[in-house]
């Protein structure tokens, strides 16, 4: 499929399919910027260090999917993705709490293929990084991705 993006195991780092750039640690706010142009991405720059690029257009499982990457300077130091389920429904343009258990539960699945992990708990831990998928009572919203370690 198109665009799928896809985890590895070893290191934590995403792929996106036809592209050869690997999202991970190692990957530069700069290189990023060039590299997933095609995706129309957002920039958000905090103005303290903190910046993220937002990619639409992937799929996750065969979902569509949304990519933010968090940069510390030119570190990616996090990636926080969204799915869309085709069963989701929407109160005033906003997921309900049900449509964002559904997806906790789809990427928790999914991630306890990729990973080898049963993220019962949501959050599991990994010599490169954390893992997870909870639900953000603040943010009343699904909330997954991953954060590397320094």
């Amino acid at each position: 499929m198109k665009n799928a993006l896809t985890f590895s195991p070893l290191d934590g780092s995403l792929h996106i399919s036809d592209y050869a750039v690997e999202i991970g640690p190692n990957l530069t706010k700069a290189q990023a910027y060039v590299a997933f142009a095609s995706f129309h991405p957002t920039k958000v720059d905090h103005g303290n260090g903190y910046a993220w690029l937002t990619l639409h257009g992937m799929n996750l499982g065969g979902h569509p999917c949304t990519i933010s990457l968090g940069f510390f300077g030119e570190r990616l130091e996090r990636v926080h993705w969204g799915v869309e389920l085709s069963d989701a429904i929407l109160e005033e343009g906003w997921p309900t709490r049900e449509t964002s258990e559904k997806e906790i539960q789809f990427v928790r699945t999914h991630l306890g293929a990729v990973f080898q992990r049963s993220f019962r708990k949501g959050e599991e831990t990994f010599p490169w990084g954390v893992a997870w998928s909870t639900f953000d009572s603040k943010g009343f919203s699904a909330s997954s991705g991953l954060r590397y370690v320094d």
